[in-house]
């Protein structure tokens, strides 16, 4: 409430013509307003009249009134427009012809101009692109209102590197500290279903198969950290081909602009989960409770399972098989178990290192001859054996004993040996005429050939797995090598808690105290805790449980397999004989 500045009174009357508040009392003006809400004229000269004041806008704090060219710029009566009312109006101009294009509705012309409002008084329009910030803040509206338009599409609509609006719009929402949902593929199902040459009466089966298979993909976490095209792009492929349509990953892939490799890789994931052996029939009235593992989690599991079977050196398990890719079905599943391709320089490198090998294990030898020499005084026979024996190891021709062969029909040490010795015959085709006996003939010892497999160097040609972080890879129940050096902490600096809480005063005891939980404290949070997440808790339980009830089966149907093919090996074995 206002009051009268000379004698205190309170009745202010308000002028509305002059804009002025007048004391009723004394008469004193208490206030003066310029800006009023009348219109008035005033003739000039030769019988003209004009209209006197100048316009404000409803948002400006200056008056502004064109020139007599009819522009905007300012003139000889009044002053021109704010330079932040005039980004104002150029961005929503902007906003609006970028609206047109994309064919937006006017909530989000307006949901974007505040957005861009926020911009300009944040100074982010400052160094960038008026495009740019329009594009971010019509795409930050449709995500919050859940359209089906992607980035892509401003960039097509503007000839702009999606990259760049991608940066922009990523920077401005740090800024405001936007948290926007994760967008559904489901959304644009419809949207790119129609697109696919598809017949009208199939169209609505095949984007409700497709959502269906979306819904499906969430279940089995393909869609966890996956773009949404790709998803989308995989749900409308398998679709249409469930329904008979002979589409390629291209007819998708021209249309979603994603990458024809991420489709193929979608694909693959789907086909590793349970759902992928139901038929259409079976896909779209069951509706299965059992979740597939991650395939992020399948494929690192198949990783340290391959380190662990090199740290072992399980040369059977290596070439079983078992190992490979389960979502690749072609050649390249069995590529990692090569040998390490290595590079000439490698080679070259390794040459040079085993000639320096050679000349320093020369120079140890005739060291330790010379010493031998004078020791034994001058023994020519064991001298010359010593130097035979270090001839032989220094060109690497020691051999170690072959093992004994086994007793005919002893197989109680089969399998046991990573060495295996092979009996062929190698003997050519003159040695076998001048004999007088038939080529292929093994049963002459002087033909038979033994040699010496050493199935250990097979697991030294496999490349050991690598992590994410591109070193080699480091199994759940062992150490790094940064966490088995010791600490470089140095004795001074740790901290004894009981000395440093006796060093305190008494009256800090208790506050020391609640900073840190005890024992009850950490029972009692650790109750609230199981109490909250009580369904979360039980829900991993009955995963765990199922998980481990699958694998016993599946343990038990490869033990009935292996020995109902031991007892046909032995039917047919009987059945020979």
């Amino acid at each position: 409430m206002s009051f009268c500045p000379s004698c205190g009174s309170t009745e202010i009357e308000n002028h509305e013509a002059s804009g002025a508040s007048i004391c009723v009392a004394c008469g004193v003006v208490v206030e003066e307003n310029a800006i009023v809400s009348s219109v008035e004229f005033m003739e000039g000269a030769g019988g003209t009249s004009s209209m006197m004041g100048q316009y404000v806008g409803p948002n400006g704090s200056k008056p502004f009134n064109r020139d007599r060219l009819g522009r905007g710029g300012g003139g000889s009566y009044g002053f021109s427009r704010d330079s932040r009312e005039t980004t104002l109006m150029n961005g929503r101009r902007r906003i609006q012809d970028v609206a047109s294009r994309m064919r937006l509705a006017n909530h989000f012309v307006d949901a974007a101009h505040r957005f861009f409002t926020v911009a300009v008084e944040k100074n982010f329009v400052q160094g960038r692109r008026t495009t740019h910030v329009v594009a971010a803040c019509l795409y930050i509206a449709c995500r919050q209102e859940k359209s089906q338009h992607m980035l892509i599409d401003f960039s097509d609509a503007l000839q702009v590197n999606v990259y760049t609006l991608g940066t922009c719009f990523l920077k401005f929402r740090r800024l405001l500290g936007l948290k926007l949902e994760i967008i559904d593929p489901a959304l644009y199902i419809y949207r790119f279903a129609a697109h696919l040459d598809l017949p009208d009466e199939k169209t609505n089966d095949v984007a409700l198969t497709a959502l269906r298979l979306v819904g499906r993909m969430k279940r089995d976490w393909i869609v966890a950290g996956r773009r949404p095209a790709g998803i989308c792009a995989a749900a409308l492929l398998i679709a249409s081909r469930a329904h008979g349509f002979k589409k390629q990953h291209q007819d998708v892939t021209k249309i979603l602009r994603v990458c024809g490799m991420t489709v193929h890789q979608r694909v693959k994931d789907f086909e590793n989960t349970p759902s992928s052996n139901l038929t259409l029939e079976q896909f779209l009235s069951i509706d299965m409770e059992t979740e597939a593992d991650p395939p992020r989690f399948t494929s690192n599991r198949i990783r340290e399972a391959r380190a662990k079977a090199i740290q072992d050196g399980n040369v059977a398990l290596l070439t079983s098989g078992k190992l490979d890719d389960p979502r690749d079905k072609t050649k390249r599943a069995k590529k990692w178990r090569e040998a390490v391709a290595v590079s000439d320089r490698q080679l070259e490198m390794d040459r040079l290192y085993n000639q320096l090998a050679t000349d320093m294990g020369d120079t140890q030898n005739s060291n330790g001859k010379e010493k031998l020499a004078l020791t034994n005084g001058g023994n020519g026979d064991d001298a010359g054996q010593n130097e035979a024996q270090s001839a032989a190891n220094a060109e690497g021709q020691s051999l170690p004993p072959l093992p004994a062969l086994p007793p005919p029909g002893d197989t109680t040490n089969a399998g046991t040996s990573s060495t295996t010795i092979v009996a062929a015959s190698k003997a050519s085709d003159a040695n076998s005429k001048a004999s007088g006996k038939k080529t292929g003939d093994t049963n002459d010892p002087s033909q038979m050939q033994l040699q010496v497999r050493d199935d250990s160097a097979l697991v030294e040609k496999i490349a050991y797995p690598k992590g994410n972080n591109g070193r080699a890879l480091v199994l759940p129940d062992q150490a790094t090598a940064e966490e088995l050096q010791d600490s470089t902490t140095p004795e001074e600096a740790k901290l004894n808690l009981d000395e440093w809480k006796g060093d305190m005063p008494d009256w800090c005891d208790a506050e020391i105290d609640s900073l840190f939980r005890d024992d009850e404290e950490v029972k009692q949070k650790e109750a609230i805790f199981n109490k909250m997440n009580k369904d979360y808790i039980e829900k991993q339980e009955r995963k765990e449980s199922e998980r481990i009830a699958a694998e016993n089966l599946l343990k038990e149907t490869e033990d009935l397999d292996a020995h109902q093919a031991q007892e046909h090996a032995r039917f047919l074995n009987s059945k020979s004989q």
